[in-house]
């Protein structure tokens, strides 16, 4: 039975659409998620290529409302707004949420995507309203959802989101690198600077009842990765365990990682957390599926 308050995964994936016979289980679309509440109440996280196949679950001869948050602007969280249905139909409204760069702001980041260059239809042409709400750290309030921003460590401007409705929270952290001391030697003010960074964002999810986490790579992989901005699958479960996280999530899955690979990384963790005594649920996030925040 479905509770007042829960999330849907849309798109799985990091870096770029993985479809075929080895991910078919978990999924290959890139970043998309909503939350949901029984007051019929969706925020939609990211604009990967799942948004299309969210869109394509909805009943588009309704009008839609949809508050879209995104993460950053990077081509797998962007690059299934084009072909979201609900952008092409007269009295729907798309709410788009988030942070420019120093180069754009968030509405030229989507018109530029679409120019005629890469796509036939500009965002001027789409018949839905459009709006564009330029987010930094801080809090706003749609509806009955509480949202909170946080800056995340990645190679462009990257918010993670905190969602509280009622008495539960919800964390959305979708593209993140743990600080480090990128210059590799014992400056203790570099050392303590990562350290605050780091326990800020575990600060942020303390006590959260679902978090969705960027777990890219395996601790062996990382070496090779740092810098990329992306977590580690270890990194990831010990700052949950660290913040008393209730439900977590792996997510942004390496697009080389197979679906019974990620069965094998999930039940190692699930293992090791149960050996040490922790009660904290792990799954790897799955296209489609739908779980009680």
């Amino acid at each position: 039975m479905m509770s007042d308050f829960h999330v849907t995964f849309w798109g799985v994936r990091g870096s770029i659409p993985v479809p075929g016979p080895s991910t078919v289980r978990y999924g290959g679309n890139t970043s998309c998620l909503e939350i949901n509440n029984a007051r019929g109440e969706r925020i939609v996280f990211d604009a990967g290529t799942g948004l299309r196949v969210l869109g394509q679950s909805l009943d588009l001869s309704k009008k839609h409302n949809i508050n879209l948050f995104i993460s950053h602007p990077h081509w797998d969280h962007i690059s299934g707004f084009p072909f979201f249905p609900v952008n092409f139909i007269p009295g729907n409204t798309v709410n788009v949420y988030g942070a420019g760069t120093f180069e754009f702001t968030l509405q030229e980041i989507f018109n530029g995507q679409m120019k005629y260059t890469y796509f036939p239809v500009r965002t001027e042409e789409l018949r839905a309203t459009l709006n564009f709400h330029e987010l930094s750290e801080g809090s706003i309030t749609l509806g009955n959802y509480k949202i909170d921003s946080i800056r995340l460590n990645h190679p462009v401007t990257c918010l993670g989101y905190k969602v509280t409705f009622e008495n539960k929270v919800f964390v959305y952290l979708g593209d993140n690198e743990p600080y480090y001391n990128v210059y590799k030697d014992d400056d203790p003010d570099v050392i303590e600077f990562a350290r605050q960074m780091n326990n800020k964002l575990v600060d942020f999810i303390r006590k959260a009842d679902t978090v969705v986490a960027d777990a890219q790579y395996l601790p062996y992989e990382y070496p090779q990765k740092t810098g990329w901005g992306h977590s580690t699958s270890h990194h990831v479960v010990n700052m949950a365990l660290k913040a008393g996280v209730k439900k977590l999530f792996f997510f942004h899955h390496e697009p080389l990682r197979s679906d019974d690979e990620l069965d094998r990384v999930i039940d190692h963790y699930r293992n090791r957390i149960q050996a040490k005594g922790y009660s904290m649920k792990l799954h790897a996030a799955m296209e489609k599926k739908t779980f009680d925040i």
